[in-house]
Parts: structure tokens; C-alpha cells; sequence
């Protein structure tokens, strides 16, 4: 292989390109990956706590709505009364409950449907537990509660997440309830009492399992030492987390990597009750999208070389193929075979080499020969094919010679007005399409005013607007330079006197109006309604169209006509100039290209 690569020009330009677009794709992949992978981490942290903010907020307002329900309830006239009646007196204990819940507990239960019951205690002993949503255990009595002496009044509401068992469901049967308790004590000096609030934690528990943190991600809600108070596995609640995660957890909120577990951690705190709300990230969630971000990478990259190579090889055949062509004539040359010649296309390099080498073998030929009749018919041959060769682009090759040889000289005028002249030969010398864009027709008048200007100097100016909704609108070839060129004739060349000319176009419904104005002499009125009526009388057929070669108004009016046989289409002369000559607007039908064929 290294010898059939060392022995070809074509192989070792195939494996030189090979290396550098190989080299090149694996470089762009590389960084590419990289940056998208850590692009990806960084996403992933920042929308991870975007979701623990949103939902530390949502939780926050939720405890602060309970804690003015509980202090509304506490500090209101009917809990106060409440706690000055009789223990034994039972109907007063119901009644005054009843009060409190006409006046204040229908309305807020209606807002926080998970509040699962309300109890009350006096110092007297009174008691009232009212539950909602799951039967309270005949047993429950909320002065058994091991935490109520730590509740103390006209202090912070008393909050703890327990697992209470102190409710049972439809069968009487007890049941395990996860559920967030807020106590306050309440009343007047001679009339005390304790007011406390269970609240379900399945909404907190929804707002966890609703997180999307990926296949393995874990959302849960811990206390500052890592106490687990919510998580989506409820059999984890009490537990304490890792202490490498506890010990971050003394922070306000952040990021941290376990590298251990290659798990990423995002926490926030909970403003209100200063509880952690976390999630961890698996690392396999994660890379998984990184994985899939690196097999794209890896197949787009190998695609590419792939086609790469293939391009390179077919490149490389196509420039050696012809080193190879004439070095096989050369091999044929050494050995006496002079008739035979190479033709190889392009004018590059090895074209010269081709064209050079057959000039050899002619002059051997000639020389072995010397035959005169040969040099006679090699003298047909040319003149033949030099006979061949002139048609119309002869005037292209002229005009490009002069262009040429006025940038050598340093002409500038002259090479503008050759260059101008070509496009617009090129232009009205191709009969291949009848309709054009109006954008190209425009261009054409430009390359004539271009000549104009170049012509008389400063004492030519035009301008020219077309709004984009016009510029792809098709018209007929070659009826827009003719009046540009009318007020050249009449306006300097005539006058001799300094020329403007405005081109506008606008859409007028169905229509296209091209308006032409310019500063040159005006119409009177005579002439000008002769010309009018003789504008009226033109109604060529299509077949007429092809005879027409006349340029001017009435031939490009009589163009229109013919070939659109519509009316509103066609030239119209008037005196309403702003610029104080004459006004002449062509209108054409508005039609796209995609309309072309209709």
C-alpha cells in the first residue's frame, strides 16, 4: 500500500486530504462534544433550581396562608369566647365551635381543602377535634400531644411533620398519615387554650413527584440536620441523609457533586420554615442525553469523512486522470508514435501542458514529413474551426477585450461603459425567456443610465425605486430602457441642458405602475393628445407582435398590448411630472413567477 501510494500523485493527494479533513472533523467533534456536554450539565443544574425555586415559593406561600388561618382562627372572638365556657358543658363546647366555623373555618377550609382537622384545648380542660377528611381515633386527645409545651403563646406558630397515628379510616381501622401539625396557643390571661391544625403533606407530596428530574432523580424535603421529612419514597421519611449531604445543607441554597455517586445534589430553602427542599440528579439521566448528543456527534462526523473521502478520491481521480492521459501519450511519443494527440479540457495548468506537448508533435510530425500538402490542410483545419468559433458571443469576447485593456490603461470610463454595454448585450441578445423579473429589467435600465452618466457627467442623474413586493413581478423584456432612453434624447441631447430622471414602482391592485419622470421639455397640450389618441388606436394581434421592432413609446406600448390582450395594460404619457417634464407610467399585470405558467 505504501508503495502504490508513494508511486501515484493521486494517492498521495487522496491521503494528504484524507489526514487534513480527518484531523479537522475530529478536532471540530471533539470540542464541539465537549462544549455541548458541559453546556448540558450546566442546563441541567440551572433548570434543576429554577424547579426547587419555583417550588420552595409555591410551598412558602402555601405554610404562610396556613399560619394567617391559624392566627385569624386564634386571635378571633368566638375562640376567645370558646375558651372561657364550662368543659362540662358540652352543648357550649359544640355551639361555640359552630360559631367559629360559620364565621371564620368555612371559608378558609374551602381554600385549603387538605387541612385534615382542627383542635382545640382550653386551660380549663375543654377539648373540640373536628376532622375533615379522615376520622380522628376516639383515643386522640390533643392534650397528650408530647410537644405541646412547647408551643408558647404570642410566639412563632409551632410546626413539626409527623407520622401520626391518631386517624383511622372508614373501617375504624388506625392508619399512618404523613402530615404537617401547626399549633398556637391563644386567649386572654383568665382564658387560655391551644389551637392546632393538621394538614395533609400530599400536595407537598404531588409537587415532589410532579419534579421531572429524570428516570432516577429523588426529590425530598429535609430539615437542616438531614432529617428526611418528605420524599417521594414514603418510606424513607425520618430517616437522615448522608452526612456529605448534611454538611452542605447548611448553606441557603447551591450545587455539589457526590463524587462518589457521580450524583449531582441542587438544594434550596424553604423561607417560611427553613426546611431544605432538594433534589438529586442520577448521573445516568444525565449523560444520557450527553451519550446521544456524543453517538450523534460520532455518526455525523463519520458520515462526513466518509463523503468526505469519497469527494476527495473522485476530486483527486478527476486532476490526475489527465496527468495520467498525457503521461501515457508521452510514453506513446518515446516510442515513435507521433500521430496520435491529447485533448484535455480546462485552461489550467495541465491544459497548457497538453496543448503544448500536441504542438511538439506537430512540429515532429511536420518536420519528419514535410509534407506540404499536410501544412495545407492544418492551415483548413484552423481556418475551419476558427470559421466555427464566430458567433455571437464574438461581441462579448470585443467588448471584454476593450474592458481589459482600458484597466490596464487605467480608463475607468471606458471600462464602465464596456462593461455596462456587454450586460446589456447579453441581456437583449438572450431570446430564450420572453418575461422577466422586474428587478432584472430595472437592472438593465441601470446599465444604460450608467452609460448616460458617463456620457454627460454630472449632467445626467436618476434615481430608481422599487419597493420588494414588485421586485419579482415578470414583465416583458426590454420595454423599460426605451423610455429612459426617450428622455435622454429629448432631454440633453436635444436641450443640452442638465437632465433628472425618477423611476417608482407601486402596486395598484391587480396591476404594476412603472412611472418615469423627468425635468426635460414638456408636451403642449396638442401634441400631447395626438399622442394619446394614437396610443388608443394600437390593438396588434399576437401575431403581430413578432413584426414590431421600432423602439419607443408606441413600440413598447403597442408590445404590451399584443402580448398581454388585457385592458389597463400599456403606456400612459401625461404632464403631472413632479419634477416638471413629462410623466410616463407603464402598466404591467402582477404576476410571480409562481404564476408564470397560468
Amino acid at each position: 500500500m505504501w508503495k502504490k501510494i508513494h508511486a501515484s500523485l493521486k494517492w498521495k493527494l487522496v491521503s494528504l486530504l484524507i489526514v487534513i479533513i480527518v484531523s479537522m472533523v475530529s478536532m471540530i467533534g471533539f470540542f464541539s462534544y465537549y462544549d455541548t456536554s458541559r453546556t448540558i450539565r450546566q442546563d441541567v443544574s440551572h433548570f434543576s433550581e429554577q424547579i426547587l425555586r419555583q417550588a420552595n415559593l409555591n410551598l412558602n406561600r402555601q405554610y404562610m396562608e396556613y399560619e394567617r388561618g391559624l392566627l385569624v382562627l386564634g386571635t378571633s372572638n368566638e375562640f376567645t369566647e370558646w375558651l372561657k365556657v364550662d368543659p362540662t358543658d358540652r352543648f357550649e363546647l359544640i355551639s361555640g365551635f359552630h360559631s367559629l366555623e360559620r364565621n371564620y373555618l368555612r371559608s378558609f377550609l374551602v381554600r385549603q381543602p387538605e387541612i385534615m382537622s382542627i383542635s382545640m384545648l382550653s386551660d380549663k380542660g375543654g377539648e373540640f377535634n373536628y376532622a375533615l377528611t379522615s376520622g380522628l381515633s376516639k383515643d386522640y386527645s390533643m392534650a397528650n400531644e408530647p410537644w405541646l409545651s412547647e408551643v408558647g403563646r404570642l410566639e412563632k406558630v409551632h410546626h413539626r411533620v409527623v407520622q401520626s397515628t391518631a386517624y383511622v379510616n372508614y373501617n375504624s381501622n388506625p392508619e399512618q398519615v404523613l402530615i404537617l401539625s401547626m399549633a398556637g396557643q391563644f386567649g386572654e390571661p383568665d382564658a387560655k387554650g391551644f389551637l392546632k391544625m393538621d394538614i395533609s403533606l400530599e400536595p407537598v407530596q404531588t409537587i415532589l413527584n410532579q419534579m421531572e428530574l429524570g428516570d432516577k432523580g429523588i426529590g425530598l424535603i429535609a430539615k437542616p440536620d438531614g432529617t428526611i421529612l418528605v420524599h417521594q419514597n414514603q418510606s424513607q421519611v425520618g430517616s437522615v441523609l448522608e452526612p456529605d449531604i448534611t454538611e452542605q445543607l447548611t448553606a441557603q441554597s447551591g450545587t455539589y457533586l457526590r463524587k462518589e455517586t457521580q450524583q449531582l445534589l441542587v438544594f434550596d430553602t424553604i423561607p417560611y420554615t427553613g426546611w431544605k427542599t432538594v433534589a438529586i440528579l442520577s448521573n445516568q439521566d444525565i449523560t444520557s442525553s450527553i451519550n446521544r448528543v456524543r453517538n450523534v456527534t460520532i455518526g455525523i462526523a463519520s458520515t462526513g469523512i466518509l463523503l468526505a473521502i469519497i469527494l476527495v478520491t473522485l476530486v483527486a481521480t478527476s486532476i490526475t486522470s489527465r496527468l495520467s492521459k498525457l503521461r501515457s501519450h508521452m510514453k506513446r511519443a518515446q516510442y515513435g508514435n507521433f500521430s496520435d494527440r491529447i485533448h484535455i479540457e480546462g485552461s489550467d495548468e495541465v491544459s497548457d501542458l497538453s496543448h503544448s506537448f500536441n504542438r511538439m508533435l506537430n512540429e515532429l510530425e511536420d518536420s519528419i514529413l514535410q509534407l506540404t500538402e499536410t501544412q495545407v490542410m492544418q492551415q483548413r483545419a484552423v481556418f475551419s474551426a476558427m470559421q466555427s468559433q464566430i458567433r455571437s458571443h464574438f461581441l462579448y469576447n470585443s467588448l471584454e477585450s476593450i474592458n481589459s485593456m482600458a484597466h490596464l490603461a487605467g480608463h475607468t470610463d471606458i471600462e464602465k461603459t464596456s462593461i455596462s454595454l456587454s450586460r446589456m448585450l447579453r441581456y437583449t441578445s438572450n431570446y430564450q425567456d420572453m418575461l422577466v423579473k422586474l428587478e432584472d429589467e430595472i437592472a438593465h435600465v441601470n446599465h444604460y443610465m450608467n452609460i448616460s452618466r458617463i456620457r454627460f457627467g454630472e449632467e445626467v442623474s436618476y434615481q430608481i425605486h422599487i419597493p420588494e413586493d414588485c421586485r419579482e413581478v415578470l414583465c416583458l423584456k426590454v420595454i423599460l430602457q426605451p423610455i429612459a432612453e426617450n428622455a435622454i434624447k429629448h432631454g440633453i441631447e436635444t436641450t443640452g441642458e442638465l437632465t433628472r430622471l425618477e423611476v417608482s414602482a407601486q402596486r395598484d391592485g391587480d396591476f404594476v405602475s412603472i412611472v418615469f419622470e423627468d425635468n426635460g421639455k414638456n408636451y403642449d397640450e396638442e401634441r400631447l393628445e395626438a399622442f394619446r389618441t394614437r396610443l388608443l388606436l394600437v390593438t396588434p394581434s399576437q401575431e403581430e407582435y413578432a413584426s414590431l421592432t421600432n423602439v419607443g413609446l408606441l413600440n413598447v406600448h403597442f408590445r404590451l398590448q399584443a402580448f398581454y390582450q388585457m385592458n389597463g395594460v400599456g403606456v400612459e404619457i401625461s404632464k403631472g411630472s413632479r419634477l416638471g417634464g413629462v410623466k410616463v407610467t407603464v402598466r404591467i399585470p402582477y404576476r410571480l413567477n409562481s404564476q408564470k405558467e397560468r
